[in-house]
């Protein structure tokens, strides 16, 4: 699941070609395009805590209307998993790490319980509390995961991973000017395919700031606050 770069690029130049409101260059793009990732990436954790609450409420419907769900599936096209191999204890996470949902051992059968490493000396020094093969904790530092006991060498890591950046790569030939779109070497967005409007939305008011023109800013904020507005009403 992926929303093609160049499709979404295509589009955007038609958008702003329409009424000549000027181009947009691959390294202007690229940059809009990471940001407009990263932004809809963020939002959907805010969208899903409020419409939690909105459905706690009563004010927020089951099956298709469903926007808690809808958007927690948008989350979960960034679920993954890995491996981590500890040695005394430690273990480095994933560079793409963006938050941990669950560290667990044995095939997960055993659950790692997160804790502040403030309250390790509280939890060790209590006979009842302390860490075992069959009661593991673990805190996060850093770049690391410390773990006790420390005599435990893997575990399972499910979290949820940073998207990759999108990139628009392309070689000398005759499409847009002098260059061509290279699909091997471009990067497409890693959003859900429901996200492929407002991500082009974000870009498009983004690129108005550029070209300085403030009816297509205009124009992609009312089809924000109006795509708002719909999921409010």
């Amino acid at each position: 699941m992926a929303i093609n770069v160049n499709t979404v690029y295509r589009t955007v130049l038609s958008l702003l070609n329409r009424e000549q409101r000027g181009f947009m260059t691959p390294d202007q793009y690229n940059r809009f395009a990471r940001m407009a990732q990263l932004d809809l990436f963020e939002k959907s954790f805010s969208d899903y805590n409020r419409y939690l609450t909105r459905k706690e409420t009563g004010t927020i419907n089951d099956e298709y209307a469903n926007l808690a769900k809808s958007t927690k599936e948008k989350i979960d096209v960034f679920s993954t998993s890995s491996t981590l191999t500890f040695s005394s204890g430690i273990a480095a996470t994933p560079a793409n790490l963006y938050k941990c949902l669950m560290v667990s051992t044995g095939s997960r059968a055993t659950a790692v319980q997160e804790i502040q490493k403030s309250d390790l000396p509280q939890i060790t020094s209590s006979k009842l509390t302390a860490p075992s093969t069959s009661f593991p904790i673990y805190y996060k530092e850093g770049s690391n995961i410390y773990i006790l006991p420390s005599t435990v060498s893997s575990a399972t890591l499910d979290y949820l991973f940073k998207p990759t950046d999108p990139n628009w790569a392309f070689t000398s030939g005759a499409t847009y000017g002098d260059m061509a779109y290279s699909s091997g070497t471009s990067i497409n967005f890693q959003l859900h395919d429901s996200e492929e409007v407002p991500l082009i939305i974000k870009i498009l008011a983004l690129a108005g700031v550029t070209i300085k023109d403030p009816n297509v800013v205009q124009v992609a904020k009312q089809e924000e606050v109006q795509k708002i507005n719909q999921e409010n009403s």
